[in-house]
């Protein structure tokens, strides 16, 4: 079916007739992520017109002029007044028809030496570098909890587990904190990310092969607010869908630190173990059991890491087998980018309300000790080894007197603080590792 619609700024004549299908079919989800981007849009269709004023292709009169339309359209956009519709195909077209609706001929200058190529990017980019940020202070914010969290239980006694079997005594504090220590270390590739790779401008590259015009690339990227500049024209475009991917790239990693911590704390507050109660306000029951208590959160947080491992390759599978340049279906890396960022941040958020509302059950986990005096084992021999003994010996003969291991609450204490190697549970070091997220976040 074909009817008249309105008319496109690619139409080259008054009235042209599209099929609805395909109209549809093309604009799909995108005018979804486009709304939100619209005041990324604003922000480097503002800069990019300052540009053109630099460069004489604009008076200062029609600049202001476009200033004032910007400013109108985000004031509309914060009342909800800016809103896409299928055949306005994308926020950039929409942009420029407001502009042109009010102020004619000058509204029709603001595309000089632009695509919606270039746009688009430099509007994705521009979203994800501040999206990048809030992604990465989540991360540290939750990594600082977790050292909060094993200062107050930092020698709270508790089983290690290798295999699934009991195997070393640790405690609360070092088994916190080595999810403050990997959440730091994947806030820190995120950081070289953002600060190396998304944090350059590519507007400027029109549609992928530059334009007729000596444009000042750099001056427009010190004013959008980019660290750097683009260079490679066809590489801006050949780079869409990699950038993205990067940074969904970091938050894998940032989902599969929280995937393990979920996991590690459905399995601790089983009936079977009981190592941590929860609050009943992060738990959900059941519709005809009445005893159940589930940490319904920490499942959903495991689940949605498949979820952003998913958006990750949907990625990868956009840009492969493309030739060089810019394509339409490039358009579809936009879902999967918004749903793994959203998922990151929610499960950040998630995950420090159910630290917020967890405590770990001190007599529980000792209890859990004393009846494993195997759990010492090593130690036992360790202590050997100080006396004399080869270690190789030691283990022989702790091995084989497993049975005659005797432990107390107090030797379980002893034991623990005797690891006072870096990192070890009489030697934790939050201190000096609080004092490196704190300076991650500063920078």
């Amino acid at each position: 079916m074909t009817q008249p619609i309105k008319k496109k700024i690619w139409f080259k004549e008054g009235v042209v007739t599209l099929n609805g299908v395909v109209e549809q079919y093309n604009a799909g989800e995108d005018i979804i992520y486009d709304q939100e981007m619209i005041p990324d849009d604003v922000w480097c269709s503002r800069c990019y017109a300052r540009m053109l004023k630099k460069h004489d292709l604009l008076t200062g009169d029609e600049l202001a002029a476009l200033e004032q339309g910007l400013d109108e359209i985000l004031e509309l956009y914060e009342k909800g007044e800016f809103v896409l519709k299928v055949e306005d195909e994308d926020s950039h077209t929409k942009i420029e028809d407001y502009l042109i609706e009010r102020f004619g001929d000058t509204g029709k200058k603001i595309h000089t030496g632009r695509s919606r190529n270039d746009q688009v990017l430099v509007m994705m980019r521009w979203f994800l570098k501040n999206k990048a940020k809030s992604v990465r202070e989540k991360t540290l914010h939750l990594a600082l909890r977790c050292i909060a969290f094993a200062r107050e239980y930092e020698m709270v006694p508790m089983p290690g587990y290798t295999h699934m079997q009991k195997a070393m005594p640790t405690t609360v504090g070092t088994w916190i904190g080595a999810f403050a220590e990997s959440l730091m270390d994947d806030a820190k590739l995120l950081i070289a990310i953002q600060d190396n790779i998304v944090d350059q401008n590519p507007l400027g590259s029109g549609a992928g092969y530059g334009s007729p015009f000596n444009f000042d690339r750099d001056w427009l990227s010190k004013e959008i607010g980019f660290s750097k500049t683009q260079n490679n024209v066809i590489y801006c475009h050949n780079s869409r869908g990699k950038i993205e991917g990067l940074v969904l790239e970091a938050c894998c990693q940032v989902m599969l630190s929280l995937n393990r911590l979920a996991c590690d704390l459905l399995f601790f507050t089983t009936q079977e173990f009981q190592f941590f109660s929860m609050d009943d306000s992060i738990a959900t029951g059941s519709s005809i059991m009445p005893q159940k208590k589930n940490l319904d959160v920490a499942e959903l947080i495991r689940g949605r890491t498949a979820t952003v491992l998913s958006c990750r390759q949907e990625m990868s599978m956009n840009i492969l087998n493309k030739i060089s340049g810019y394509h339409r279906d490039g358009q579809e890396i936009k879902r999967p980018l918004f749903l793994g960022l959203m998922y990151t941040e929610m499960s950040l958020e998630a995950m420090e309300v159910i630290l917020n509302n967890i405590k770990p059950n001190k007599e529980v986990l000792i209890k859990s000790m004393l009846g494993c005096p195997g759990l010492f084992a090593a130690h036992k021999a360790f202590e050997k080894v100080k006396e004399g003994m080869t270690f190789r010996d030691a283990y022989q003969e702790i091995g084989a007197n497993i049975d005659k291991i005797k432990i107390t609450e107090a030797d379980i204490d002893r034991l623990l603080k005797m690891s006072t190697h870096q990192g070890g549970t009489g030697n934790l070091q939050l201190d000096k590792i609080e004092a490196e997220i704190k300076d991650l976040i500063r920078s």
